[in-house]
């Protein structure tokens, strides 16, 4: 019930009142929908990345190359203050 309502956007109080009475058999279905429903959209991102890999390892490797030239300063005060000097 709290899947459904946090995948619906509503409360359990609401899930509660929109399935009341009807038993676990019209749950199900309506979770398995909204469920794959909700999923599909991340599973076709996830598919396209997958086939197209060098675009991603070329995504994370300039994000890589970024954050290290953003922690350099913070990584060379922090081998200074313990004594690591490089």
């Amino acid at each position: 019930m709290t899947i459904y309502a946090a995948l619906a956007g509503v409360t359990p109080d609401a899930v509660l009142a929109q399935f009341a009475g009807q038993g676990f058999g019209a749950f199900k279905p309506a979770l398995a929908d909204l469920a794959v429903a909700t999923l599909s959209p991340i599973r076709q991102r996830l598919t396209a990345l997958l086939d197209d890999r060098a675009a991603v390892s070329a995504v994370l490797a300039d994000g890589a190359a970024r954050a290290s030239v953003l922690a350099a300063p913070t990584l060379a005060a922090a081998q200074a203050a313990v004594g690591l000097q490089v």
